[in-house]
């Protein structure tokens, strides 16, 4: 049973690569630029390199699931969670669920987590409760979004936001550019990058109390070929530099992360 949830929360992780390096970039990148009729899927796979946890120097391969579901424009089930949405004009505003991995003590390419870590505890995996918008201003596309973790043990606060900035190559070919920042507060902070006295006493890291602030700076591209009607490449990077509380950590051992994916998709 324990081996069946590991493997659960593992695809969770895989899914969740594909956003968390897009960051502002929308899980459409993956699908066509027009909605087709009431129901709208693109279904695709792919390896993403990614650290095995933030503030890690060890980086590992990851497989990439990728399911993007919509529904009349309205609801739609992607790697980030289940929301439903609405449209005035060029605002988008929605709220939904989605859901946090958590982190472990070992590393592994279906989890977060680092075998340096022994002795800090296993962060439990959470719901997340959230609200987002986004507004189209001339070619930009302007974003936030607010995360509520509610498992005891890691109910921290998540406030993103950024600028997108899609450009059209050609017919065929997209570039998404995006400058993105992470708040979390005091709760969140702690739970990921914070030391406690009796972690300090299992890991051997110094004692540290992380407070709210920006956890990060993201800097980010993607590009999309279309081959035909169906199938869409994607190829998404993201830079990401740790800030205050979070670069000073203990168990951080780079400030600077780095993401690359590429994942092959078809939309019916």
């Amino acid at each position: 049973m324990r081996r069946y949830l590991m493997r659960m929360r593992s695809s969770l992780l895989a899914a969740r690569v594909a956003v968390v390096i897009g960051g502002a970039l929308p899980c459409g990148a993956l699908a066509q630029d027009q909605l087709r009729g009431d129901w709208d899927v693109t279904l695709g796979a792919g390896a993403a390199v990614r650290p095995t946890y933030e503030g890690s120097d060890h980086y590992i391969v990851s497989p990439v699931p990728f399911v993007n579901v919509i529904w009349k424009d309205t609801i739609s089930l992607t790697p980030e969670g289940l929301s439903a949405y609405w449209r005035y004009g060029s605002l988008r505003i929605g709220g939904g669920l989605t859901y946090d991995v958590g982190r472990t003590q070992s590393t592994g390419a279906f989890q977060q987590g680092d075998y340096r870590l022994a002795g800090m505890g296993d962060i439990p995996a959470a719901l997340g409760l959230k609200a987002f918008a986004d507004y189209k201003l001339g070619p930009a596309v302007l974003n936030v979004a607010l995360t509520k973790l509610t498992a005891s043990g890691n109910d921290g606060l998540l406030l993103n936001f950024g600028v997108a900035l899609p450009y059209k190559l050609t017919e065929s070919t997209t570039v998404r550019a995006f400058v993105s920042a992470d708040w979390a507060n005091q709760s969140y902070m702690q739970t990921h990058f914070g030391v406690t006295s009796m972690q300090a006493f299992n890991s051997g890291y110094a004692q540290y109390n992380a407070g709210a602030g920006i956890e990060s700076v993201n800097f980010g591209v993607g590009l999309t070929q279309k081959f035909g009607e169906h199938w869409r490449l994607t190829v998404l990077g993201r830079l990401m530099q740790l800030t205050g509380d979070t670069e000073n950590s203990p168990i951080v051992f780079s400030r600077t992360q780095g993401i690359v994916m590429g994942a092959m998709a078809y939309h019916f």
